[in-house]
């Protein structure tokens, strides 16, 4: 088993135990180069969303980067600039997980706060206080009646 293949299926395994999630039907937009994980998604029975031309070979549906994130209900790969495009309720694993104050991906400090970010609030967020629905999942509050939610890959 190679190693796209084991970390495809380590990420999967993760994103099932914390959400909980049926995939099929799910919106999934996969920022990046993930083959393998865009793959067993759409072999779930999720709609994938790539970005890349050669994926559309594949089976995947391909958008633009931002209209894939915008119609997507799970955001892999997202980052702090895709956040004006989000919908309400969308779940995002981070494309580089938050670190903590080791240095590692710590999404907690010891008081179960969100460690503090460049900008003093917390979170993966630069400037957005998350607020912890439970282990490994960090919500973030866009606006009024605008929530997504973010995934800790490291649990």
């Amino acid at each position: 088993m190679s190693d796209g293949h084991r970390q495809a299926q380590a990420a999967i395994q993760t994103i099932l135990r914390l959400t909980n999630l049926l995939m099929a039907g799910k919106r999934v937009a996969v920022i990046g180069d993930e083959p393998e994980l865009a793959a067993r998604l759409r072999a779930m029975g999720a709609q994938t969303l790539l970005v890349d031309p050669a994926a559309a070979l594949r089976g995947h549906r391909v958008l633009a980067e931002d209209e894939a994130v915008a119609l997507a209900d799970l955001v892999v790969g997202a980052t702090e600039a895709h956040l004006p495009l989000l919908r309400d309720g969308a779940i995002l694993i981070p494309a580089v997980p938050p670190a903590g104050p080791s240095g590692t991906a710590e999404p907690y400090g010891t008081d179960g706060e969100p460690p503090a970010g460049p900008s003093g609030t917390g979170g993966v967020f630069a400037g957005l206080p998350g607020v912890r629905v439970r282990d490994g999942i960090t919500g973030y509050r866009l606006g009024p009646g605008r929530e997504v939610f973010v995934l800790d890959m490291s649990c």
